[in-house]
Formats: structure tokens, sequence, C-alpha cells
């Protein structure tokens, strides 16, 4: 199974030549209002949009039949394929090329129909920035518990667990004082090994670039002793007091503003570093032709855009296509207002250009 990062450069290396592709995006989400509590707003806009769509199209344009056959796709989709616990959905068609390509997320799109000669891939480059996959670790002195958050779902998966080899009170009837403290702590120290090399592995595994850890105050000093100089960097400097025994939903609930904290401090940060760089005449562009020209020429190394300015929607498809293209990073920065006074974008650059 395709991941989205996947599926986003797939789709930006799509050449329809000459075709048009229905690019979807939609707030899966229920409204809790009205006289249908359960109801997703997301249908009847997708129904209304494809009508004025089909519309444009008629009485006989040469795209009117390729157009039907993506929505009847879609619109079969939609009716049978659904799931009731997501939360976002996005949809790309061009039955011209035999594109058809579904993405669900665990949190809500803004609901967008398109219907253009390229995909539209800004809310799937703002997805894959601001939902990193992100792991957290709950653990105490003989338990850890693992998860895995990707496009918003939250993943529990298998962690080590010392229970065979316990050292419950018992033992203490069995040996004196001093050498029960001392045993209990070599343990300790044992599984905080284990449960380090068990976080760094799935670190490499899933490609994380963020690790957040909740736990007692014994094991958590323990486990940070044991965990490598390639990890630690990468740890949430707060860690949450969460017991081992925490329902899921509950996880999901208090790291969530972690996760959404730990993307508004990197943006910000990308987005000073651009701002001083312009100020040092350094490695850095804004401005939305000087972007343009950047990622044509392969010299933007990361892409950024204000999510406060409104941009022409064809442009900012653009500037994300040519990013995923040229092997540019996309970060889509809030509430930076300097960002926003220059235009709202810009690029870090590898390289001065030559071509000025």
């Amino acid at each position: 199974m395709q991941t989205a990062q996947e599926l986003f450069h797939k789709l930006a290396s799509f050449e329809p030549d000459g075709a048009y592709v229905l690019s979807i995006y939609l707030d899966m989400s229920p409204h809790m209002s009205g006289k249908q509590p359960w109801r997703r707003t997301s249908t009847p806009v997708l129904k209304k949009r494809l009508r004025e769509i089909e519309k444009t199209l008629q009485p006989r344009h040469a795209m009117l039949d390729a157009f039907r056959k993506d929505a009847e796709k879609v619109q079969a989709y939609m009716e049978n394929h659904v799931e009731p616990w997501l939360q976002g959905m996005a949809i790309f068609s061009c039955s011209d090329y035999g594109l058809f390509e579904v993405l669900e997320a665990g949190v809500s799109f803004q609901n967008q129909v398109m219907f253009e000669p390229y995909p539209d891939l800004f809310q799937l480059a703002r997805l894959l920035d601001e939902q990193e996959t992100v792991i957290t670790a709950i653990v105490d002195t003989n338990t850890t518990r693992l998860f895995v958050t990707r496009r918003g779902f939250l993943e529990e998966v298998a962690g080590p667990d010392d229970s065979p080899r316990g050292y419950g009170k018992r033992n203490a009837t069995c040996l004196n004082q001093a050498r029960y403290h001392r045993r209990a702590e070599n343990k300790r120290k044992e599984f905080a090994r284990e449960a380090a090399s068990a976080i760094e592995d799935l670190v490499q595994q899933e490609g994380a670039r963020r690790v957040i850890l909740a736990g007692d105050a014994v094991a958590i000093p323990l486990l940070h002793q044991e965990l490598s100089s390639a990890i630690e960097p990468l740890v949430h400097e707060e860690t949450l007091k969460l017991d081992i025994t925490t329902p899921h939903r509950e996880v999901q609930d208090e790291i969530q503003p972690i996760i959404e904290y730990m993307e508004r401090e990197s943006s910000h940060s990308q987005a000073d570093n651009l701002v001083e760089a312009i100020r040092a005449n350094g490695l850095a562009v804004s401005g939305m032709q000087e972007t343009l020209d950047a990622l044509d020429h392969g010299q933007a190394d990361v892409l950024l855009m204000s999510d406060d300015v409104a941009f022409d929607e064809k442009q900012r498809s653009e500037l994300v296509r040519k990013a995923a293209n040229t092997g540019a990073k996309v970060d889509v920065v809030k509430g930076h207002p300097v960002l926003q006074e220059m235009g709202g974008v810009g690029a870090l650059l590898r390289y001065h250009a030559h071509w000025v």
C-alpha cells in the first residue's frame, strides 16, 4: 500500500497530456446540528459541485464524457466504500489515463472539487506538512506502549513488555533490602534499554521525524539515558503525564495539541530563517514570480506558503507541483505576519542563482 508521500509524488509527476483531472477534497466529519446531526455536509457539496462542473461542459464539450465517467466512479466509491470513522478524504480521477486514487485521513480537509489540467495538490501537501509521522511512547518501569500517528490516524503497535521477568514485591522476602533495590534498579535500566531500542526501530521503520514521550517520573529519565544521539533531537521537550493504561482515544486527544504545536514551531522557525536570509541577501527569495523562478531552476530547497494569504488556486497548485517535482519540501505556515507581508510565499534556496 502506497504512503501519502508516495501518492503526492505520483500525482505531482502525472502528465494527463490534454485530459483533465478531477481533484476532490472532502470534510467527512459529521456536523452535530440540525435535523440530521450525523449527516456529512460534504455529500451535498460534492453533488452540487459535480453538477456545476458538468454544466460548463454541456452540450457537447470534448471532455464531457470523460468527466461523467470520473464523476460516476467517484459517486460509486462514496456510496460503497466510505467508513463512518473517516474525517477527511481526497480523491483524484482521470479516466482517460486510468487514474483513480483515494486517500483517507483522520483529519478533515476543506471541501474542494476541481476539474483542471493537473491534480490540485495543495491540501495534500498541507496534510503531509502538518501531519508528519509521529511516534508516541507511554512508559513505566516494566511496560511500553507504542503508537504511530499517520495522516491524523493513531495506531497502537506492539512494544516490549517484561512481565514474564517481573520483580514484584513478593521477591523482597527472599532478598535483603539492598540486594532487592539493586536488582530492581538493574531491571529498570535493562527495560529502559529495550524500550529505547524499540522506539528507535519504530522511528527508522516509519521514517518518523518527531517523538513524544509520556510516563512516570522514574521511567522517563532512565529512557532518556538510553536513547541515542540520533533520536534525542526528535523528542518533544515536554513529557506528558499519562498512565500506562490510558485509553486509546485519550492518548489521541492528549497528543494532538502537541503535534500541532511542534508543527507550528517548526514552520515558524523556517519562516524566520527565510526572513533572516532575505535580510542578509542570502539563500532565499520571496514573492510569487521569484519563487516560481527558483522552482523552475531546481534552486528551491523549501517552499514556504502562508496559510493566511488568499492565493489563486491554479498558481498555488502550480507552486506545489513544481516543488514536488524538484525535490523541494513544502511548508505551510500559519500565523506568521512577516511572511504574510512578503506576499505569503517564498523559498529557502540550495544555492545562489546564476540565471538572473
